[in-house]
């Protein structure tokens, strides 16, 4: 999957298991993490229920750096408390907004849209062998736009989540653009 996703423009990131609670909290207000004991930092106090708040942290930094184009992912481990148990989740994040394609003369430049990512999308799911068993389901979730955001199915089964960035959020991590999200379980 990560081949896959280098293969179409993307670039693998590292990011910490430690985030900020506000920013968990806007990203997710509806799972509570967990609270660490004795954090390294006041931003750096709950373990992450997403990797999207790491990646979007990651995209912030490239996108002040005048990176026009960002197409990052992560796969790593997302923390859930549930009762007494600590789960932890392997996960595939990715992150993207700007042109379709890096600048160049032959192609006149498009910004990305939600088919893109779900492009993106999809060509990892294509390497289950069984692409035709994940549906794609209108849904909502707070830390993405209303009309864009689609739960990925198999089976009945939630297994991840696309779509555009919530502008409000977006504005308050200074990405602008439209932005997109992904996330695989």
């Amino acid at each position: 999957a990560r081949f896959a996703l280098v293969e179409r423009g993307y670039q693998e990131v590292i990011t910490y298991s430690f985030v900020s609670p506000a920013l968990q909290e806007r990203m997710e207000p509806d799972r509570p993490p967990l609270r660490l004991a004795n954090p390294l930092s006041a931003d750096m106090s709950v373990m992450r229920t997403s990797l999207w708040p790491g990646l979007l942290q990651a995209a912030r930094g490239n996108l002040a750096r005048q990176q026009e184009r960002v197409r990052i992912f992560e796969s790593g481990l997302r923390f859930q408390q549930s009762d007494d148990e600590l789960r932890q989740d392997r996960t595939l994040a990715g992150f993207l907004v700007g042109d379709v394609l890096p600048e160049q003369w032959g192609e006149p430049p498009r910004a990305a849209d939600f088919f893109d990512a779900k492009a993106d999308v999809e060509a990892v799911l294509s390497l289950t062998g069984g692409r035709a068993g994940f549906r794609f389901v209108p849904s909502r979730h707070p830390a993405l736009h209303p009309g864009q955001t689609a739960c990925i199915e198999r089976d009945g089964r939630q297994v991840g989540l696309l779509g555009m960035l919530h502008p409000a959020l977006a504005g308050e991590m200074d990405i602008a653009g439209n932005a997109f999200l992904f996330e695989l379980a």
